[in-house]
């Protein structure tokens, strides 16, 4: 979960808090941060959730603290990953706890759609449809 930087440095994923606003914290957005200048980006799958979220809360929004996680799967499950603690076994262990902790959330959310299958909750169905998807373009995406 590196990239490199315009710079040259190498860039890894750490959470961010943004400022949206003067007056919305909006905690846990996912970012690759490079180590050399300091640079930072949003992660490119959750950009449009990042978007949408901005655009929902307009140009002048009142004072509030909002946690990405609650709106996207990917910062959900990597705020998770990262909470559990440190990694002895450096980089390959926070992919390898990333990937088991991604599989588990699409386990999650499969079981949880089987169920609002079975009592033909459609928006339920919908909403979990749109949960599963979060994490499962940035795979297909990752395998090509």
């Amino acid at each position: 979960m590196k990239k490199p930087c315009d710079c040259g440095g190498i860039m890894t994923i750490h959470m961010h808090t943004l400022i949206y606003s003067a007056k919305i914290k909006i905690t846990h957005v996912p970012v690759y941060t490079c180590t050399e200048c300091g640079r930072y980006e949003p992660l490119p799958f959750i950009k449009s959730d990042l978007g949408k979220l901005i655009h929902e809360l307009g140009e002048s929004p009142p004072k509030r603290h909002i946690s990405f996680a609650d709106k996207n799967e990917w910062a959900s499950v990597l705020k998770e990953t990262f909470a559990a603690g440190l990694f002895a076994g450096g980089m390959s262990e926070v992919e390898d706890a990333i990937r088991s902790g991604i599989q588990g959330r699409i386990d999650l959310l499969l079981d949880v759609y089987r169920v609002a299958a079975d009592l033909l909750d459609r928006k339920w169905m919908d909403e979990t449809g749109k949960r599963i998807s979060q994490l499962t373009v940035q795979s297909a995406e990752r395998a090509k």
